[in-house]
């Protein structure tokens, strides 16, 4: 019989295992925008990176 700590792990795992998988990388990352702290006069732009399948590092 299984005491509630064996339970509590094996949820634990199957839960959160593939949530915080290091070895998988992200192919890209979150836009963002760049507002010229709200100068309008300036240009605005959103800009992102994702990864070169060649050298597998992330390109903005």
């Amino acid at each position: 019989m299984s005491n509630i700590s064996d339970i509590l792990q094996g949820e634990y795992e199957s839960e959160y295992g593939n949530e915080y998988d290091l070895s998988v990388q992200k192919q890209f990352s979150k836009p963002k925008i760049y507002t010229a702290s709200g100068n309008l006069k300036k240009r605005w732009y959103v800009y992102f990176s994702y990864r070169d399948p060649k050298t597998n590092t992330l390109k903005r």
